[in-house]
């Protein structure tokens, strides 16, 4: 993440959180597709819509919509902020249908690769940036969207949220947020068991071997799903190697067989092996990790901003005991508690094939920028578009946590699945997996990541 973004966000950050508001820039309303002109443009926005036979005849267009928000009724601030989109979008662009489909995310993977083989790819559709959005670039099945990119949009988009959307020159994408992952505590059974909440890693050991005693799952993990464990490991990577020459590794600069890579696989895999992650975290959904930390059965869990909502949310057992700290620095490591696994890099595209493409392109900008405030406000990341955010004094404490602790960030390594994408991110996940059950070695993990890049 380029320094503009990391001095913005400490200056949002420390803002929201003294003054409890902010007041940056115009706000996120809608597009206009009005029929008086070829091109209108927002008074707020500015988002250009061209008018064609269909709206000149007073007909909707109608847009096509995939996602992985499957639940409207999720707590999960993401999910929030895109149903609040959705409906708004029916009164904000009048002139447009949008028919959407939600899938459960990793089902929707899998819908979204299968789309891509057959070239049935939706009007729009969610997805990842950097080697995620790749595959996608190189086969000249998505639209680049600079055109619709006004100076006015552009001047609403905070600085390096854009990075992981852009290929030779063309940005593909637009970004709702910048998300972040932390380690979340829940007081109260640190309280209840006499432990302490680590600030060293040494201590981190500590809290989980007095958790496991206890019969508490130390770290909730839902490694049934692979993903979860791309984060745990994640984040040792950038303790051990530092957030650069991480990234290098990640993007076939530089190599994964590194002292401080494979030192990294072996604090995973101890750290699995004593019980920090429970008795079943090969078998447990992410669904049911989040579960059971809301019901409080777990004492810690590492895990994006996303959280935020689901810790907060009326229903959950935990709801006002947890904090976020830094995941802990490791002794001998090149990382620094300053460096943070996440960044901005969700998004929606818009298909090369669609039918109306400006049409298409305003819905994906309309949603990107309402999302970025309202998962704001609902808890779930920090916002990547300048926005009138209001009183925020009532926004999630968990996302205020978060803006301080990452108020001086130094580093960000994105999510391994998005940055590597494809065969490498599947291989990536396997290998972990692997590493966490104990069925191949540190040294081995690494040599057959290395393998990704030769």
């Amino acid at each position: 993440m380029k320094k503009g973004l990391l001095k913005w966000l400490g200056l949002f950050m420390s803002a929201a959180l003294v003054l409890g508001c902010t007041g940056c820039g115009s706000s996120s309303a809608p597009a206009d597709s009005g029929n008086e002109a070829p091109i209108t443009e927002s008074e707020d926005n500015g988002t250009p819509v061209e008018e064609d036979d269909a709206q000149a005849s007073g007909e909707k267009v109608t847009i096509t919509l995939w996602s992985q928000f499957s639940d409207p009724n999720s707590t999960d601030g993401n999910y929030v902020a895109f149903y609040n989109a959705l409906e708004s979008i029916k009164t904000d662009m009048p002139d447009v249908e949008v028919v959407h489909e939600g899938t459960e995310s990793e089902s929707y993977k899998v819908k979204l690769k299968t789309a891509m083989a057959g070239n049935e790819l939706p009007d729009v559709f969610f997805n990842w940036g950097a080697g995620t959005m790749k595959p996608y670039v190189d086969a000249g099945l998505v639209l680049p969207l600079d055109e619709y990119m006004t100076d006015d949009i552009k001047g609403r988009i905070l600085g390096g949220t854009l990075d992981n959307f852009i290929f030779d020159g063309n940005t593909y994408g637009y970004p709702y947020s910048v998300a972040v992952a932390s380690l979340y505590v829940n007081t109260e059974l640190f309280e209840q068991n006499n432990v302490k909440v680590p600030e060293t890693y040494a201590e981190l050991l500590e809290a989980v071997d007095a958790f496991k005693s206890a019969g508490i799952t130390p770290i909730s993990l839902g490694e049934k799903d692979l993903w979860p464990g791309l984060m745990i490991y994640g984040i040792h990577a950038i303790r051990m190697a530092g957030a650069t020459d991480f990234n290098a590794a990640l993007n076939g600069t530089a190599s994964f067989n590194t002292p401080e890579l494979v030192e990294a696989a072996k604090l995973v895999q101890e750290l699995a092996a004593r019980g920090g992650f429970g008795e079943s975290a090969m078998g447990t959904s992410e669904d049911d990790a989040v579960a059971a930390f809301k019901q409080g059965k777990a004492a810690m869990m590492f895990m994006g901003s996303w959280l935020n909502g689901d810790c907060e949310a009326d229903d959950a057992a935990v709801k006002g005991k947890i904090n976020v700290i830094k995941f802990p620095a490791v002794d001998g490591g090149k990382g620094t508690e300053d460096e943070f696994h996440g960044g901005s890099g969700e998004t929606f595209l818009v298909s090369s094939g669609t039918e109306y493409p400006a049409e298409a392109a305003a819905v994906a900008q309309y949603i990107c920028e309402k999302m970025s405030k309202d998962q704001y406000l609902a808890g779930s990341g920090m916002p990547a578009w300048e926005a009138d955010m209001g009183n925020t004094s009532d926004v999630n404490r968990l996302s205020q946590e978060i803006a301080s602790l990452t108020a001086d960030a130094t580093g960000y390594v994105y999510w391994l699945d998005s940055l590597t994408g494809g065969a490498k991110a599947d291989t990536i996940m396997d290998e972990i997996a692997k590493l966490i059950d104990g069925s191949v070695t540190p040294e081995d993990f690494c040599i057959n990541l290395q393998t990704l890049n030769e």
